[in-house]
């Protein structure tokens, strides 16, 4: 254990000797923060979802916003559709009222607000379109009046308070993956990882206290990362501090394993860059770091969902906007699918492993 924390101390005061890794580190993430910030949202369809609609007439209200291009829209059952928009996979769950047989009808809009700009837009876009329908319907108002309400549970909140989670979740990414496959390789191609196996230090104590240091280094970056983003940017964030410890942690473990399944395959480090971007860049503009996964199509976000860092952006970012309990089953869901990764990933690393 003694030359475990030996190996994790002598790389973390390699680290803060290295200025200008220590600059870069920092300086990408406040100004994507600062940056997607200050833009806001940028224009999407919103996902709306429909409960009820079983009788002619509400299908033909469902129709009818299908037909506007601003919607996509779904019909799901009333307590699937509340609880996809509570958790923030959806923007509105419109409610027709059960055994409705002729107008005019009351139906409810219950939106999430965990985005204001996107709560706003959402309310009114459905009331105009409701109008629309209205006097299509009939030639006069009244057909269908929507009553707006919060889903309980959200809160309203700024676009940072949404970037920032998905600013932490990417920072575990890519300090896992390019911390221990860059490093590892180049060390492996330079022939010090071979030195290592004639010096009293174990293999595993040495790889431990690279694991280590890099959990470390992980979880420091990521305290100073929020408290710039709380104190200087005035972010509004939720920090149960066990469960979102636990989240990110196990997602940095299964971003480590990957980590060691590239550094295995890859024999230099100008191969080893390539096969990190490609791996990383799709995650990264698609788990929903910048724009929520609702905006995708639904055959991409069938396949996204299942990616380790859209779990990561869940978990992470439903704890801090307070749409998630802390223990909730949804978080729960999401270590667990991470861990599975994480076991997964490291049986790959075994047998990839190799130290020259």
């Amino acid at each position: 254990m003694k030359q475990l924390f030996m190996v994790t101390g002598a790389l973390l005061r390699t680290l803060l000797r290295n200025r200008q890794a220590l600059f870069w580190t920092f300086f990408f993430p406040v100004l994507l923060m600062v940056v997607f910030g200050f833009l806001g949202n940028s224009s999407f369809k919103l996902h709306l979802l429909v409960a009820g609609g079983g009788s002619p007439a509400e299908q033909r209200i469902v129709q009818a916003f299908k037909k506007i291009p601003y919607f996509q829209v779904q019909t799901k059952g009333r307590s699937a559709a509340v609880h996809l928009v509570k958790v923030g996979q959806a923007d509105a769950v419109l409610v027709l009222p059960k055994d409705a047989a002729a107008p005019p009808w009351k139906a409810s809009l219950i939106y999430n607000s965990s985005n204001l700009q996107t709560a706003q837009q959402t309310v009114s876009a459905v009331e105009s379109a409701a109008a629309q329908i209205n006097l299509a319907f009939t030639g006069r108002p009244a057909v269908l009046a929507v009553q707006a309400k919060a889903a309980s549970g959200s809160r309203s909140s700024s676009f940072l308070d949404f970037l920032l989670p998905g600013i932490l979740a990417l920072m575990a990414m890519q300090n896992s993956l390019f911390g221990v496959a860059g490093s590892l390789t180049r060390w492996k191609e330079k022939g010090v990882l071979r030195r290592f196996l004639a010096t009293p230090l174990r293999p595993l104590q040495f790889l431990g206290g690279v694991v280590l240091y890099q959990l470390v280094f992980g979880l420091l970056t990521s305290a100073v990362i929020v408290a710039i983003a709380m104190l200087a940017l005035n972010a509004n964030v939720y920090l149960p501090i066990l469960p979102l410890l636990i989240v990110v942690v196990v997602g940095m473990a299964a971003f480590l394993s990957l980590g060691f399944v590239i550094a295995g395959i890859s024999r230099t480090e100008e191969a080893t860059l390539p096969i990190i971007n490609v791996i990383s860049f799709p995650m990264m503009f698609l788990s929903g770091v910048f724009f929520p996964v609702t905006t995708l199509p639904p055959f991409l976000r069938a396949i996204v969902h299942y990616l380790p860092l859209t779990y990561l952006v869940d978990g992470v970012r439903g704890l801090m906007s307070g749409q998630y309990a802390p223990w909730s089953p949804q978080v729960g869901g999401d270590i667990l699918a991470l861990a599975a990764w994480f076991l997964v990933l490291a049986v790959i690393s075994t047998r990839t492993w190799r130290w020259e």
